[in-house]
Order: structure tokens, then C-alpha cells, then sequence
């Protein structure tokens, strides 16, 4: 019989992209054993894996059931999967001649009911498609949107994972348990929400295990990897919530399962969020201090955040100086936004910054015409884009005049959407736009130009890059997004302060961020925001602080090593009025 290795071996050597299209990404052997020899408690139970794959989490139970006295463990493990090789795989795991008639070449969200399962399973063990809700199709979310669902609420931006979950509840016995390899969103994602309230209420005990190591960097992604261990199904709803712990390796999730299965480890509860599990005990007390103590309000108490301009084929409408040359169109022709965050050094953005990024090869000209002049040029411009393709164009459609990309709003500052390194407000005294690749800022109450300014540099303070990390979204390759409300419940430090030494702050932070000195940055404004807001810190919680955000930021990076800018020592002498 071939093991789940050699299994592994011959899957893997299937194309990466054709795997990556049905969301399969296979899980690791030794993974796949940890959580069947958690989830399956006697020689008795009935198994489901409802996307078996790599068949990896197949060979596992079938270990786990030898192990607890099982002598033909075919008969109790069912599952399905779209992918026909899946199945000629089938009897390394189980030996020939194999009844295979308890697996099925179906999708796992139409097996409602199937003639050979049982109609509950006591256990159920997956690693669900990875396909985000743009990738199912909108025939098929209708379609499944219009289904009752075991966990009530999944729609909307929701991956497939989420509907595999939602269903396969529905086949969970009383009393049984269900262990998921699932991706990050799960801990992040608005759509997860109402699953963890649900599993949550409807389990004896539910934990979520964050693994820091990337288990799938070998599958071609970097996705960060949620466990999910579920205990105790129950039909009827109690008071409970999802624990949430962290752990670095296989062998720590290993120990932690063991330990919270023991009841000998408990994790947190309630909203945190990933970058939270990584904050130590006396930062969290630092850094709830200052939120207490400084002035400390919501970026969004100040200001509206919204996306940039959305003009449905950038690629035809920004363009760099060379493209706009070609096209026969003057400066004037076009208005000039700021497309990618890179282009903006500092924490304000003039001119002659866009200029700049212009001479590098960046495309700061953006065609906007609500009413273009017959035979102009830029209507001649305008009419090479084909015309069937602009038909297809849900953009071009919502907007009364297609090439109308500018709605005319321009945002008091910037703000990226995705970054590395940690948020700046970028001011905009020039009145340029930006496109969707970054976030408009509009200050609430026509703020002074100095209250601005200290905005801006309260963003870049210890305290509010580590707000930021909390309430950001982080995605596998370690960059951290933010939505709009995200970015709205970002807390800045926001003290009374003279005007002249918030202009003379800004300056040298703004200097030190265009000389690339993005820590030297953060110490004028930590020194200069806290003192402001008559706060002192000793040597030692600066420290602190400091520590906790160069960790944070290392945790959401796949190799994480930390960067050769997170390895400042980060001194700054303690804070005082």
C-alpha cells in the first residue's frame, strides 16, 4: 500500500495552476494525522471529507481508526470531490479490490442527501476548496443563496470554504466533532462573522488555532492557515464563542490541541483579531494606557474614508508620459492623480512628486471626459477602445457618460489601501486623485491646515501603527489591507497642540520620509505627539511598543524573518511633556 506521501508525491506532480483553479491545495501529511487523531475518538465513527483531494486526510483517518480498533476502515470514511483523479488514488489508501460506492464524483454543496452515506457522520474532517466569491460564478452564488444553510448569513463576499462549512453542519451528528483546515479570512472577514457566532452557540467547545507557519508556500501560496477544531455538535443554540489561540508550528499546535482538549489551556475570546494574539500582555497595557490617557479618537470621529477612483480600465485611462505622447494628447487633456502610493514619499504630496514618479515611467495622467469635442483627440483616443468590449464593462454602465472617470471629489489627504511597512495620511494641499489602488481622506468640519498636519503625524506614531496592524486585514503575502471602516476605526493620538510646532514636526518627519527613514519619522512624531498630549513613557515601554509593532509586522510576512528596517533598535529617549 503506497503511502500518503508517495500519494502526495504523484498529485503534486500535477500542473500548480490546474490544481489552483479547482482552489485545491493539499494538506501537509503530518497536519492532516494531528487533527484526525484529535477529531476521531472511536473505532465506531463514521468519517466525511467532503473535498478528499490529495486523499491525505483519508489515509489519516483511516490511521486513526486502526489506532482505536477499526478493522475495515472503508466502511466508515465517505467523501467527494469534483476532481476525477482524486478517485484513482482511492485504493492506495485502502488496498484493492476497494468498494469505493461511499465516494462520490459530485460537488460537495449538491450532495444533499446520497444513497450510500449515512444521514449524519460523526465526524468531519476538511480542507475546502480555496476559491474566492469572484471565482464561483454569480449563477451558482445565486443559486446557493437561495438554499436554507446550516449556518444562516453566508452570502455576500463569502469564499466557497464558507459554504462547504455552512453545509456541512448540516451532516454533523449530535455530539460530533469537525476539525477544518481553513484560510486566514475566517478570523478576518466580515462575511465569517455570523460562522464564528455559529459554531461558536451550536458546539460544546470551539477553538481556532492561527499557524504562523506557512504550510502551503510548496501549493504556490502564501496564504496564512486557520485550524478549526469543533466539539460537541448541539441542535439547540447556547451562550458561546469561538477561542482563539496561536501557534508557531505544527508541533505547538500539536501541544495546543492536546492542552485544550485537556481543558488545560483556554485561548481568547471574542473579537481579536490575528495581529492581537501576537501582542504581549504589557504592550497591550501601554498601549490601552495611551488610548485612555491621548486625546485618543477614531480616524473616522475626524474624517471620511473612501475608495479612489474607480474608472474600469486603468490600463487605458492612467497613463505615463509616453502613452499620453502617443495618444496625441496635451497635459491639459488629462488630470493628473496619484495611482500608486509609492508616489507619494512623504506625508504630503505636491506636484512636483507626481512629476518625479512621471520621470520614472509612473502614470499620473488620467482621461476623464464628460463631454469630449468631436474630432478632438481626445475623442480620437477615446474611440479606440473596442467597442464590444466596453459593452461588457459593468463600470462604463453605472456611469451616465463612459469615459467620465472623474467624479470630481478630491480628498483632503490619501491613504493606501495595501502596505508592508505600516499606513501614512498623505495630505494634498496640490487638490490632486488618486485611483482605487489607494483611499480619498475628507476631513469632517473643514479643519485648519495645522489640525491636518497633525493628523498625519499622529498616523505615524507607535501607537497608531500598532491601531493600524489591529484593525487591518492581513493576506498571505504579509501585506496588510484596509477597507474603508477598517481604516475609519484606525485611533489616532489627537492632543492640543501650537500650530507652529505641528508645522515644524511635519517638516522633519516629512524630510525623514523621503530620505527613506521611515523609524526616524516615527520618533519625531511619538516624541512630538505624546509630549504634546503631556504623556511620558519610561525607557522601557517605549521599548515595549516599539518591540510589539516590529513583531506584528514579522508575523503577517511568509518567511518571517524580520526586514532589514525592522531591525532598528528603535532607541528613543523617554518621552516627557
Amino acid at each position: 500500500m503506497a503511502t500518503s506521501a508517495k500519494i502526495d508525491a504523484v498529485f503534486h506532480a500535477r500542473d500548480l495552476e490546474e490544481r489552483r483553479l479547482l482552489g485545491a491545495y493539499y494538506t501537509p501529511e503530518r497536519l492532516s494525522q494531528i487533527l484526525s487523531d484529535w477529531a476521531i475518538r472511536e473505532a465506531s465513527d463514521t468519517v466525511l471529507e467532503p473535498s478528499f483531494g490529495g486523499c491525505g486526510f483519508l489515509a489519516a483517518a483511516r490511521n486513526a481508526l486502526a489506532q482505536r480498533g477499526c478493522v475495515n476502515s472503508v466502511r466508515q470514511i465517505y467523501g467527494c470531490d469534483i476532481d476525477p483523479i482524486a478517485f484513482q488514488y482511492l485504493s492506495n489508501v485502502f488496498g484493492a479490490p476497494l468498494d469505493t460506492s461511499g465516494f462520490v464524483l459530485r460537488d460537495f454543496l449538491d450532495c444533499a442527501e446520497v444513497e450510500t452515506w449515512p444521514a449524519r457522520f460523526s465526524v468531519v474532517l476538511a480542507n475546502p476548496p480555496y476559491i474566492p466569491h469572484h471565482g464561483i460564478g454569480k449563477a451558482r452564488l445565486r443559486e446557493l443563496w437561495s438554499r436554507p444553510q446550516g449556518i444562516h448569513g453566508v452570502r455576500g463576499r463569502a469564499g466557497l470554504w464558507a459554504y462547504f462549512l455552512s453545509h456541512a453542519v448540516n451532516l454533523l451528528e449530535t455530539g460530533g466533532r469537525m476539525a477544518w483546515v481553513l484560510p486566514g479570512a475566517f478570523l478576518q472577514a466580515d462575511y465569517a462573522q455570523p460562522i464564528r457566532q455559529y459554531l461558536g452557540e451550536r458546539f460544546d467547545r470551539c477553538a481556532a488555532f492561527l499557524v504562523r507557519e506557512r504550510l502551503f508556500l510548496s501549493e504556490g501560496t502564501d496564504e496564512e492557515t486557520v485550524i478549526l477544531l469543533a466539539d460537541g455538535h448541539r441542535p439547540n443554540p447556547k451562550p458561546g464563542g469561538v477561542e482563539i489561540g496561536e501557534a508557531n508550528t505544527l508541533s505547538e499546535l500539536e501541544n495546543l490541541i492536546k492542552q485544550w482538549t485537556a481543558v488545560d489551556w483556554a485561548g481568547v475570546m471574542g473579537g481579536f483579531s490575528p495581529a492581537a494574539l501576537s501582542m504581549a500582555d504589557n504592550a497591550r497595557d501601554v498601549h490601552a494606557a495611551l488610548a485612555r490617557q491621548g486625546n485618543a479618537v477614531a480616524l473616522g470621529v475626524i474624517a471620511k474614508v473612501q475608495i479612489g477612483l474607480v474608472t474600469g480600465d486603468n490600463s487605458f485611462f492612467v497613463l505615463d508620459r509616453p502613452g499620453r505622447e502617443s495618444a496625441g494628447l496635451a497635459e491639459t487633456d488629462c488630470l493628473r492623480v496619484l495611482s500608486k502610493f509609492k508616489a507619494a514619499p512623504g506625508i504630503g504630496l505636491a506636484s512636483s512628486d507626481l512629476d518625479a514618479y512621471a520621470d520614472k515611467g509612473g502614470r499620473i495622467f488620467l482621461v476623464s471626459a464628460t463631454d469630449p469635442r468631436p474630432g478632438s483627440q481626445i475623442a480620437a483616443y477615446l474611440d479606440t477602445f473596442d467597442a464590444e468590449r466596453r459593452s461588457t464593462i459593468s463600470t462604463f454602465r453605472k456611469r451616465s457618460v463612459w469615459s467620465a472617470t472623474s467624479d470630481g471629489k478630491v480628498p483632503d489627504a490619501f491613504l493606501p489601501v495595501m502596505h508592508h511597512t505600516g499606513p501614512r495620511l498623505v495630505l494634498n494641499p496640490d487638490r490632486h486623485n488618486c485611483t482605487n489602488t489607494i483611499h480619498r481622506v475628507f476631513f469632517l468640519g473643514d479643519p485648519m491646515e495645522s489640525q491636518r498636519r497633525l493628523a498625519a503625524l499622529s498616523m505615524l506614531t507607535t501607537f497608531t501603527q500598532i491601531s493600524a496592524e489591529l484593525h487591518g486585514r492581513r493576506y498571505g503575502s504579509g501585506v496588510l489591507k484596509h477597507e474603508p471602516r477598517d481604516a475609519e476605526r484606525i485611533e489616532l493620538l489627537f492632543p492640543s497642540a501650537n500650530a507652529v510646532d505641528i508645522d515644524r514636526a511635519y517638516a522633519e518627519a516629512d524630510a525623514c520620509l523621503r530620505r527613506g527613514d521611515a523609524d526616524g519619522a516615527r520618533m519625531i512624531a511619538d516624541t512630538a505627539v505624546l509630549g504634546w498630549a503631556g504623556l511620558a513613557l519610561t525607557e522601557d515601554e517605549t521599548s515595549i511598543l516599539a518591540r510589539a509593532l516590529v513583531e506584528m509586522r514579522a508575523r503577517r510576512r511568509p518567511d518571517r524573518q524580520l526586514r532589514s528596517s525592522d531591525r532598528s533598535t528603535y532607541e528613543l529617549a523617554p518621552l516627557s511633556r
